[in-house]
């Protein structure tokens, strides 16, 4: 990784205004692990890389962690070019809220409205991050095809499953959909897949829309996009900036 470079690439999918990065960990993995070089490490900042040392649990979780900020970074730098500013890595701080959920600082982006809104999902072989305008309401999940899903089946409510029964959504694409959907309201599914009702399935012809209803803010939808590029399921929930409360 040199100066000015990505180390994800650019992922054309999902709604024009969401960007989104991913990172296929076998790319940049030598001998089965991540090689951590150090354009890698340079790329934190000093209380990001407090943090990543910091993480003495195992290898592996130093290895995810640095690879989902290091995906975070390049959407904020690709949606910061599209609006003319040119970022480096450490330019750029990832904070968790209390909630879990990442967000970013950037005091180079206060001349374009702030940082975007960002999001992120990884498994054991993927890492994706998505980013849209300061305001939105953004949030994106990814699995395999072929995780494992029988608790996750038992939870479901008579509708869901009447949308399983007649082959409209999958049950994976239902749980893709609301960790999407409280993703994007920043609190996280948190194992309670029955508080976030799916209340209708719509077919696309590149995918299915998933409408979950919100359990923290009555009467909101949260309409998820879910497509299945090759061997995953990819949800994307996106709701526009409120223009008129800005």
């Amino acid at each position: 990784m040199q100066l000015g470079q990505f180390v994800s690439r650019a992922w054309e999918i999902g709604p024009p205004e969401v960007l989104v990065r991913r990172i296929d960990v076998a790319e940049i993995a030598l001998g089965g692990s991540v090689a951590i070089g150090p354009a890698f490490v340079a790329a934190l900042t000093s209380g990001e890389h407090e943090t990543w040392q910091s993480l003495t649990a195992s290898a592996s979780r130093q290895h995810e962690w640095l690879l989902g900020r290091l995906a975070l970074k390049d959407v904020v730098r690709a949606w910061a070019s599209e609006r003319g500013q040119t970022l480096e890595p450490s330019d750029i701080e990832i904070h968790i809220d209390d909630e879990g959920a990442p967000f970013a600082r950037c005091a180079a982006l206060s001349g374009v409205g702030g940082s975007p809104v960002i999001s992120l999902s990884h498994n054991s072989g993927v890492v994706v991050a998505a980013a849209a305008d300061p305001g939105a309401l953004i949030g994106i999940d990814i699995e395999y095809a072929d995780r494992k899903i029988d608790v996750v089946a038992r939870a479901l409510s008579e509708t869901e499953q009447a949308f399983v029964d007649a082959e409209a959504a999958s049950v994976l694409d239902i749980l893709v959909a609301k960790e999407a959907a409280t993703k994007a309201l920043g609190v996280g599914l948190g194992g309670g897949v029955s508080r976030w009702p799916v209340v209708s399935v719509t077919p696309l012809p590149q995918g299915v829309m998933v409408d979950v209803t919100s359990t923290t803010d009555l009467g909101l939808v949260l309409p998820v996009l879910v497509l299945h590029p090759l061997d995953t399921v990819l949800g994307i929930c996106y709701i526009a900036p409120d223009i008129d409360a800005a």
